[in-house]
């Protein structure tokens, strides 16, 4: 049997084979606060029935110990790909041509069956908590194959700085929860559902997520009644308290007000409302224009209940509210209108949306454009507005963004573009979204990785591959993918890259190692990160610039 250790980087397909130089031990270093990943790799001649991964501490030398409990293993799974992304630049940014089973799906089961010549990566992560003791950790992992036993040595550096608990980057994923009812049959508001709830907060805490979408209309009864309105706010809180507890909700993020009212050049209206009758019953009111009066006021009640409700609670901070999603110059009118609508109901609430308009100025407190219309004119950006950015479907081709088919090291160097750009906040629309695109039905991700937009005909509207989520349905709970893992170590990197910012501004002036601090920071910008599409995709490249990162941090401690 052939056993062997890789960085995340490497994708392992279940063709993958042994390099002739190989690594034989697990060699890791990270600061407190933080998870380090690598890969161990199993290939048999024979089928194994059961591939298990048991930990023992790691022991430093001096004293202290990491128990077992702060290593993790989840089986690497290839799902299909049939369709690569479309704009790959004839095979040039893409790891592999389709169809194929790519690796990215992480199981978190206690053991799989390999068949035989299959390559089975196994995802190893360490976590460091914040009091460990710095300095190096030895210890072992065993690899179980059936009856027979191998052991992999490990090696962990820990240093000295403790990165920040709380995220100093904003960052939301979104949640769809037709998708997560459907694949875990659960009840909506049912003690399970609030269990996965918790488990889904969990997941997006661990991985630096601090931003929640929030479906305000289906969170809030609003109830009409002899004398007014009055609201239920039971479950809302519910669901904040939640995200809280796991660090996700650092901003409630209310979900949109309208929608197109047609095709993608039409204007915005509101959308559908749900109102609770006196007698009890349920009212679904349609959809209308945003100049619509009775909407409005309607409108307005809600919100203003929502807003009174938050600042009992001391939330009202927190809460940014979506409008409508990607206006468009031949909307900017309705847009325009709504925004002044929502202005006049909640003043000192922030707007946010993903924006494919580049004026609308002084409709929007956080811009958020495709990364692609990011640019270095940081003075000429509006002064009362917050920049951040999204990717979904588009950009492709050079652009850093988290398709399938691309190299590990795109998701992980889009944070390092928030810090390139000054862009404080990262948005995607697919965390979970596990259906049909354009369809409606659901569709489980393990089978199809474009939302089984492939089916759609020539000139329709595809997906690339993995753009509807970073997560997997799992046996309980959710799995994580490679993406995902990738997405948390960028959010990482920020922080390092924020941390020698701030030690470099905390020295005395002309202190040599701040001055190779900021020298180092220069050339970034003009070597790792020299624009959103120019930047290294040498991934010995970028693992040297992490570790120069690190090396000017520790010279600044000292």
């Amino acid at each position: 049997m052939e056993l062997w250790v890789t960085d995340t980087f490497d994708k392992v397909f279940f063709d993958s084979r042994k390099p002739a130089r190989s690594l034989k031990k697990l060699d890791l270093a990270c600061a407190r606060q933080e998870r380090e990943d690598a890969q161990i790799v199993v290939r048999s001649p024979q089928s194994i029935g059961s591939l298990q991964i048991l930990f023992g501490p790691l022991k430093r030398s001096g004293g202290g110990i990491l128990g077992p409990e702060n290593l993790t293993a989840q089986f690497v799974w290839c799902v299909p790909v049939l369709e690569n992304t479309s704009d790959n630049g004839g095979g040039k940014f893409i790891i592999r041509r389709a169809p194929d089973f790519f690796p990215d799906a992480l199981l978190a089961v206690p053991g799989v069956a390999v068949p035989a010549h299959r390559a089975q990566a196994v995802w190893i992560t360490v976590s460091v908590p914040a009091d460990a003791r710095p300095g190096r950790y030895h210890g072992q992992i065993k690899v179980v194959a059936d009856k027979a036993e191998f052991t992999v040595p490990v090696a962990l550096e820990v240093y000295p700085m403790v990165l920040p608990s709380r995220p100093s980057l904003y960052m939301t994923n979104w949640l769809h929860l037709d998708s997560l009812e459907h694949f875990f049959r659960v009840n909506r508001f049912s003690e399970d559902w609030w269990t996965l709830i918790d488990r889904v907060a969990a997941n997006m805490g661990a991985h630096r997520q601090n931003v929640i979408l929030t479906p305000l209309q289906a969170l809030v009864g609003f109830h009409k009644t002899e004398i007014g309105f009055r609201a239920d706010f039971t479950y809302l809180d519910r669901w904040i308290e939640t995200f809280m507890r796991h660090g996700v909700a650092d901003l409630i993020e209310a979900s949109h007000l309208a929608g197109r009212s047609g095709g993608w050049n039409s204007d915005f209206a509101f959308n559908e409302f749900t109102l609770y009758e006196p007698n009890g019953s349920l009212r679904q009111l349609p959809r209308v224009p945003v100049t619509e009066p009775d909407r409005q006021y309607l409108l307005r009640v809600f919100l203003t209940k929502v807003y009174e409700h938050l600042v009992e609670r001391g939330w009202a901070g927190r809460l940014i509210l979506h409008l409508a999603d990607e206006p468009i110059p031949a909307n900017e009118a309705s847009y325009r209108h709504l925004a002044d609508f929502v202005k006049s109901v909640l003043p000192t609430v922030r707007r946010i949306d993903a924006m494919m308009s580049q004026g609308l100025h002084g409709s929007i407190e956080i811009r958020v454009p495709q990364i692609q219309h990011v640019n270095d004119h940081f003075e000429a950006r509006p002064k009362n507005e917050e920049l951040w950015f999204y990717t979904c479907l588009a950009p492709q081709g050079p652009y850093p963004n988290r398709f399938l088919d691309y190299s590990s090291l795109k998701p992980r160097i889009l944070h390092w573009m928030n810090w390139r750009y000054r862009a404080s906040g990262y948005l995607h629309w697919g965390y979970n979204y596990w259906m049909q695109w354009q369809g409606g039905l659901f569709c489980n991700p393990f089978y199809t990785a474009t939302g089984e937009s492939e089916r759609l005909g020539s000139g329709k509207l595809r997906l690339p591959p993995g753009d509807p989520c970073v997560v997997y349905p799992g046996d309980g709970g959710i799995y994580n993918s490679i993406r995902w893992e990738m997405v948390r170590k960028g959010m990482e990197d920020y922080e390092y890259l924020r941390l020698l910012e701030e030690r470099i501004a905390e020295s005395k002036p002309g202190r040599p190692a701040a001055r190779a601090g900021q020298k180092l920071l220069d050339s970034f910008r003009t070597s790792i990160v020299e624009s959103h599409s120019k930047y290294t995709t040498d991934e010995q490249t970028f693992l040297k610039a992490r570790r120069s990162l690190t090396d000017a941090i520790l010279a600044l401690e000292k």
